[in-house]
């Protein structure tokens, strides 16, 4: 059996953020299908959705993370 790699920071900070980025993709994808379900009480006037806040959010915060990641070491 080898030896294992040394832990290295940068990577493990990538998975994490690509991690919640994942999971707020989902919240924002389960956010849309709800709003889709409930459209008769979307033109009732009766219920709002604020899926594009959101979808505007996710996709912000996702162009930061890999603009980061992308800029690691340049210097």
């Amino acid at each position: 059996m080898g030896e294992r790699p040394p832990f290295d920071p940068a990577r493990a900070a990538f998975f994490l953020v690509a991690g919640v980025v994942a999971v707020h993709a989902a919240v924002v994808i389960f956010t849309v299908g709800f709003c889709a379900w409930h459209g008769d009480a979307l033109v009732r006037g009766s219920f709002t959705c604020d899926a594009r806040d959101r979808l505007a959010e996710l996709l912000t915060a996702a162009l930061a993370a890999a603009l980061a990641f992308a800029g690691k070491g340049k210097t």
